[in-house]
């Protein structure tokens, strides 16, 4: 799509002292008289690829002059010396957190917009004060980046270079899609001209961001703050599981190799996804109230502390009733023991379920040790056991499963039997379908496919375990259709989504000189 709205202009109209209405004027101005050329453009060759050509032009002539107009509040906001002010003490009341902060002048730096055009400001930039600890860097070497901001962009949600739109728009697709080239490729015909490095950037500032809230949101969970009632007076179902991704890990020490690289592994591990869902009476999920889905690197500790924090933020402790569903892996069990004390409910609200399904592959495990039976006589014996769990017979089962030890099977049976007598208070399926819970992890195993796999697992990918963490957090809000909800958090930098400064600021929109 060739560009045709010349950001040369817009920045002109920007930069000359005239009032707001004046330079609105100008630039709708220049906008309507190129939509109009193109219109006649297109009435002396009428056609099928000249409409397609008028209609890609006006789209992008339209997104074009957004950016103009959008990069004018901006400018507008960055004359307003009160609003400066303000924006300079806001953050500089931050200095206990995050330390003091020295006022390093006018710099000029570069925005992106979700129009598709960029534009350059001037505007206070201010760097943080640390203690200086370790040898003095040497010249020329760069530091750590990420130390100093821009008050008057940083208030109104500009952070990486973006605007706050094109922050959300570019993290969601980056998301969404299965690469950053994607991402760049999907820009790119929208006429927004954006190298793989700056999506990249743009989208771990984001889930950088998004992570922080995170950890507020964990913080206040402890703190016993509760943001919304959406879980109270519902039947929760909760799950939680374990995927495969594979992390780059070393490559900063030892020898270089023949490339003038360090070698690095590339093991598989386990990201833990977490799921919440509500039913009805019936048992079927509630279309109205979203899932909850997010995923961690970290160990089923920190897991199951993420899990826990935000079930309370979410008012889970008003909860008619909680049902945990998992398969029978021991981690996972072993920690729901004390579910209902963290979470601050009475033992008799959860429920907890092992997946059934997961239960039959371990009835067709004790089957197959049977080396004289055929396929059919496998099938068989499954499935009238299958039957048999569904209502409610595990004794029968086990006993069932005791006359089929042999001296060659006996180990294999004797881990079966004993997986079935641990987990079975919680194979009562008979009673699960008579009060209309669901026997399966089975939205669970969906989101590990759909968070996961489709994005962070495949063939020669492989990821930093900070950068599948921030991916893992964004990709699993998407997918469970709370994408708002979170860059609310990150726009506001606050853990409920909603502005917590009483930085309150009005623009005098009157000429500026």
């Amino acid at each position: 799509m060739a560009q045709i709205y010349i950001p040369e202009q817009l920045a002109a109209s920007l930069q000359s002292p005239r009032s707001l209405d004046e330079i609105t004027n100008d630039m709708t101005g220049l906008a309507t008289g190129e939509a109009l050329r193109l219109l006649r453009d297109f009435l002396q060759t009428p056609g099928a690829e000249s409409f397609l050509e008028l209609e890609e032009r006006l789209s992008q002539l339209l997104s074009h002059l957004s950016a103009g107009l959008t990069a004018l509040a901006v400018e507008m906001a960055a004359r307003t010396s009160t609003f400066v002010r303000r924006a300079l003490t806001s953050v500089q009341q931050r200095g206990d957190q995050a330390g003091r902060w020295r006022h390093q002048g006018l710099r000029e730096t570069e925005v992106r917009f979700l129009g598709g055009l960029s534009f350059r400001f001037k505007t206070p930039y201010l760097t943080r004060l640390r203690p200086r600890c370790g040898p003095k860097r040497g010249v020329g070497r760069r530091g750590r980046s990420g130390r100093g901001c821009y008050p008057a962009l940083e208030v109104i949600g500009i952070r990486a270079g973006a605007s706050p739109g094109l922050q959300s728009a570019v993290a969601r697709q980056a998301a969404r899609l299965a690469s950053f080239e994607e991402t760049r490729q999907v820009f790119l015909e929208q006429g927004h001209r954006m190298n793989v490095k700056t999506v990249r950037r743009i989208t771990l500032a984001v889930g950088t961001k998004a992570l922080a809230q995170r950890h507020a949101r964990i913080e206040a969970s402890q703190a016993g703050v509760v943001f919304t009632n959406e879980l109270a007076d519902q039947r929760v179902v909760v799950g939680i599981d374990g995927g495969r991704v594979r992390l780059r890990e070393g490559g900063r020490r030892g020898r270089r190799r023949a490339n003038g690289r360090r070698g690095f592994r590339t093991p598989w591990r386990e990201p833990k996804l977490m799921t919440a869902y509500v039913i009805d009476e019936q048992g079927r999920p509630v279309k109205e109230v979203r899932p909850f889905y997010d995923a961690t690197m970290g160990d089923a500790d920190e897991a199951f502390k993420l899990l826990v924090a935000e079930l309370k933020v979410r008012g889970v402790a008003d909860a008619k009733e909680i049902i945990v569903a998992a398969d029978g892996a021991t981690w996972i069990w072993n920690r729901t023991e004390q579910f209902a004390s963290l979470l601050g409910v009475a033992q008799e609200k959860i429920t907890r379920v092992v997946d059934f399904y997961h239960a039959v592959e371990h009835l067709q495990a004790i089957a197959e040790t049977r080396t004289d039976w055929s396929l059919s006589d496998v099938r068989a014996w499954v499935n009238r056991h299958r039957r048999r769990l569904l209502q409610g017979r595990i004794n029968q089962v086990i006993g069932d499963a005791q006359k089929l030890k042999k001296r060659r099977n006996r180990t294999v049976i004797e881990r079966e039997i004993a997986y079935f007598r641990h987990l079975a208070p919680f194979m009562r399926y008979d009673r699960f379908r008579k009060r209309c819970i669901p026997l399966g992890s089975g939205a669970t195993e969906s989101a590990i496919r759909r968070v996961v796999n489709l994005r962070l697992k495949g063939a020669g990918i492989f990821w930093k375990k900070e950068n599948a963490e921030r991916m893992l957090h964004l990709r699993a809000y998407l997918k469970a259709g709370r994408w708002n909800e979170l860059i609310r958090r990150v726009i506001h930098a606050s853990p409920n989504g909603q502005a917590r400064s009483t930085f309150t600021y009005s623009l005098h929109l009157e000429a500026v000189a």
